[in-house]
């Protein structure tokens, strides 16, 4: 079967179980829709895919390209900014180069670059995978979550007591009720309780009588409930950005060796009730769970793997580790209403007792890998020359000459030293 865009013959690639034509010269790829609906099941889909076949061809200046299978005239179907061929008979598509990427890029919850047909099914389409074990969120028996407090603006109930305060002096003068003025001044402490002043990123959780009634967030000047308390009256909650660092740990990995790990997690108070309420000390609370989640990731990796392997470790895959980390501590301390903004490793070693033993180990590797591309080179420039010196004629070697001159050029080129020439002297 041959590509109806370029001539040139079609591949078939099989992957993962499935086969599809694949041209190497223009990089189309012809696909049936049951195909293409077993690929759509290895894709994270948000709506299922549509079938080609089935739209409403366009007409296009384009001659129409004859079908692979059936040499029949296929139909143009443009959607979304993409034109593909469709075979009705064969219920076939021809996607050129890059259009099987936009395809399912309509269809996937994130949109991939544009890229190579075959590239894309073979870095996307992972088949099925055994689902991640999915551990449950922290449970506490507070329910309680942030609502906000009703206020007022404090210049304006201030402008409104002044004017009262002075309406009441006055009376209390003309009138001789000089015992207005004491119970005045009583009220007037009493509601200026009422007046709070937050900062920028601050806020306060009040509570009457130890019910919680709201938490007041926004800078400004504010006036709440007079009898509202806040649980937290010298220090406002901060909703900065807030930095923990725990220091270095050791950890064994997944082999056992014991490493000397270190994180940096970025976090806010996203819920100031649960914050308060479902911990004693939420502080204290992420720190913990953050060493609790560092503990559970790293055992679950090797410190390092072989670079021809498809391994996951903590030094070669810093930046997925990384995500798994943040998405543990969010799961732990997701109770406590607080967001984690970003964790990353910040320090990776060996413990020192295995430190010097592991050094030894990557230095005999890395001399391993050196001989290995140094017995590779010398074999194919040896090859090379025997290939050169029988081509050209310059000189017939039987079977044992060769051996001797194989065995003399790997040695000098496989020596850590240079080769020293013995000259013989023939003394008579």
């Amino acid at each position: 079967m041959n590509c109806t865009k370029c001539g040139a013959e079609f591949d078939v690639i099989e992957h993962n179980g499935i086969k599809f034509q694949y041209c190497k010269n223009c990089k189309a790829a012809w696909l049936s829709f049951p195909t293409l609906q077993k690929l759509g099941e290895m894709l994270a889909l948000k709506t299922q895919i549509i079938n080609p076949v089935d739209m409403q061809a366009v007409k296009v200046k384009e001659a129409a390209r004859p079908c692979p299978a059936c040499a029949k005239p296929m139909e143009k179907v443009y959607f979304n900014g993409i034109i593909v061929d469709k075979c009705r008979d064969c219920n076939s598509i021809l996607f050129d180069n890059g259009e099987l990427s936009k395809f399912f890029g309509l269809f996937m919850q994130k949109t991939p670059p544009l890229m190579d047909n075959l590239i894309f099914i073979t870095r996307y389409c992972k088949g099925k995978q055994e689902p991640e074990i999915e551990y449950p969120e922290i449970e506490i028996q507070s329910k309680e979550k942030e609502k906000r407090a009703a206020s007022l603006p404090g210049f304006l109930v201030l402008f409104m007591m002044l004017f009262i305060a002075f309406f009441v002096y006055i009376i209390a003068v003309v009138g001789s009720a000089m015992w207005l003025l004491p119970l005045l001044v009583i009220l007037f402490v009493i509601t200026g309780m009422g007046f709070k002043i937050l900062k920028p990123q601050e806020a306060l959780v009040l509570t009457v009588f130890g019910k919680y009634i709201g938490t007041l967030r926004g800078a400004g000047f504010h006036y709440v409930n007079p009898l509202a308390q806040s649980v937290t009256p010298f220090v406002p909650i901060s909703l900065k950005a807030m930095t923990l660092d725990n220091g270095k740990q050791k950890i064994n990995d997944e082999l056992g060796n014991p490493i000397e790990v270190g994180i940096i997690v970025i976090w806010e108070v996203q819920d100031t009730a649960k914050a308060i309420f479902n911990v004693n000390d939420y502080k204290t609370f992420i720190s913990a769970q953050s060493d609790s989640a560092l503990r559970t990731i790293v055992r679950m990796y090797p410190y390092d793997a072989p670079e021809n392997t498809n391994i996951q470790s903590l030094r070669g895959d810093s930046a997925e580790i990384s995500t798994k980390l943040k998405a543990e501590i969010q799961r732990n301390v997701k109770v406590a209403g607080i967001n984690v903004v970003d964790a990353k490793i910040t320090h990776l070693a060996y413990a020192p007792e295995i430190a010097a033993a592991m050094l030894q180990r990557q230095q005999a590797a890395a001399v391993v890998d050196a001989k290995n591309t140094i017995v590779e080179g010398a074999v194919g420039m040896v090859e090379m020359a025997l290939n050169r010196l029988s081509k050209n004629n310059i000189v017939q070697l039987d079977e044992l000459e060769k051996a001797k001159m194989v065995n003399n050029l790997l040695v000098i080129l496989c020596a850590n030293k240079e080769a020293q020439p013995v000259i013989k002297n023939n003394l008579v």
